[in-house]
């Protein structure tokens, strides 16, 4: 039998089906195998905005008859909600409170009769991506959907990652009763025609990670691994830090994952020790895209100076800011080619200090930005901000507001990951790399962190540790 008669056909004939997806065995090529099998109007459900970017680009890549929709659990749940519950009833976006609700009041609609129709009308099937990563309120919202549309869900209970709120994970063994499981997905396609050799040394990694063992590198000859002492890392003169550089300056297509999931500050102070040779992915929710704005739109003609500088020195080289902005106004300079470089600064935040308007603080940003040897370690908090401050001039509305909307978009429609960058499996799970570089392989407290983290590389793994034996507390 062929895996269509195996595999795909036998997934959308039951009304509620699930399929087991190990990491880098086809999962998408699983999905859009079966959308050429499904009617119009499929709805694709998954975690993360990478997440919905990468199946987007697979798809156009392999290219499907049927038509779809993709977003995350979270974006199509916020749809609902913004549309059919009161303004003033939903928290701030930037608010604790806020996704928890949006999830709730999402139930609570799912329930109703006329949201349903409203939902068969516009999609004729699901498929859930990421299973392992839902939430148990996540897994109600999914269920009420399953009431309303055929629902084939997809995952594997090694790549459960995800802590929303210190909610607990969906249970394969206990939550999924109603779901029939239809296959085990078996060819590892990401690695079949780049590195087979890594493909099977993964393989032998999940065994021995569900087997509970310790993981001894050196016993995996494909992984390319260095040991070096952790904190090498930040000195250029070490081994640790030239090989890294040399890495680097090599590869194209190159995701540098820090252990360290819950703080970005780690992974920040590493694209300025390296220069800004690769960017800082960003978590779509960081507070800091909705507390800038906020700043912005809560300045006045006597503090908008400090806080441009406030906001300048977290998206830029602090060192390079404090050379021409001061603590309280700019610097005098006495060269004559830096008082050229100061003076559309100094006019622009003349004209602030008796008149806010949003395009001379664009304005002002850009200008910084643009200093003799600054560098914008921030690029996507830069960038978003730049975007809301010109969308509320023209829109009459607050950067705030400006700054909800381009997040929610992204959110609905995903962001491209790709280049050098560096992230937490958090933020990259989903993705794939040619080459995958794992830092402090010692700091991994979760082996099923670990396993994410290693199998985004489909031609390249490079780990550093400071030990040859990775021990899971």
């Amino acid at each position: 039998m062929n895996e269509a008669d195996l595999i795909y056909k036998p997934f959308i004939s039951e009304s509620k089906s699930l399929v087991i997806a190990p990491a880098g065995h086809g999962k998408t090529h699983c999905i859009v195998e079966c959308l050429n099998l499904s009617k119009n109007d499929q709805l694709i459900l998954t975690h993360t905005n990478a997440g919905v970017a990468a199946i987007k680009e697979k798809i156009k890549k392999i290219g499907v008859k049927t038509s779809y929709t993709v977003e995350t659990i979270c974006g199509f749940a916020q749809k609902y909600v913004e549309a059919f519950v009161k303004k003033q009833d939903i928290p701030e976006q930037d608010s604790e409170e806020y996704f928890p609700f949006i999830i709730s009041a999402a139930m609570e609609l799912f329930e109703k009769q006329a949201i349903r129709n409203v939902i068969k009308a516009n999609h004729s099937g699901i498929f859930v991506d990421e299973y392992q990563d839902c939430t148990k309120s996540q897994h109600r919202i999914i269920s009420l959907l399953s009431e309303i549309l055929p629902t084939h869900i997809l995952g594997d209970p090694l790549q459960g990652i995800f802590d929303f709120n210190n909610e607990d994970l969906v249970d394969f063994n206990t939550d999924l009763d109603e779901f029939k499981l239809t296959g085990v997905l078996s060819k590892p396609w990401r690695w079949v025609e780049t590195n087979n050799a890594l493909g099977d040394d993964l393989l032998k990694l999940r065994k021995e990670i569900n087997h509970r063992k310790p993981i001894l590198l050196t016993d995996f000859p494909s992984f390319e691994n260095h040991f070096f002492a952790e904190n090498q890392l930040y000195d250029f003169r070490e081994q640790y830090n030239a090989e890294l550089r040399k890495i680097i300056g090599k590869e194209k297509s190159l995701l540098i994952i820090h252990p360290v999931s819950h703080n970005k500050n780690a992974r920040a102070k590493l694209v300025k020790t390296f220069n800004n040779s690769f960017y800082l992915v960003e978590a779509m929710d960081d507070r800091e895209f909705y507390s800038l704005p906020k700043q912005i739109d809560g300045a006045d003609n006597t503090n908008i100076y400090s806080t441009i500088r406030e906001i300048s020195l977290m998206l830029f080289s602090k060192s390079k800011v404090n050379d021409w902005l001061g603590e309280n106004r700019l610097k005098s300079k006495r060269d004559f080619q830096a008082k050229l470089l100061i003076e559309p600064l100094k006019k622009a935040f003349d004209s602030l200090s008796k008149n806010i308007q949003l395009k001379t603080i664009a304005y002002a940003l850009k200008q910084i930005k643009q200093l003799p040897e600054n560098k914008c370690y921030r690029g996507e908090l830069y960038s978003d901000l730049l975007k809301a401050i010109e969308q509320a001039n023209i829109n009459k509305k607050t950067v705030f507001e400006s700054m909800k909307e381009i997040r929610d978009s992204k959110r609905h429609i995903g962001r491209k990951i790709s280049g050098k960058c560096i992230g937490s499996t958090l933020l990259t799970k989903g993705l794939e790399f040619d080459t995958v570089v794992i830092l402090n392989a010692q700091r991994f407290e979760c082996p099923k962190n670990f396993y994410v983290a290693l199998t985004r590389a489909s031609r390249r793994l490079i780990i550093f540790s400071d030990r040859e034996e990775i021990s899971f507390s």
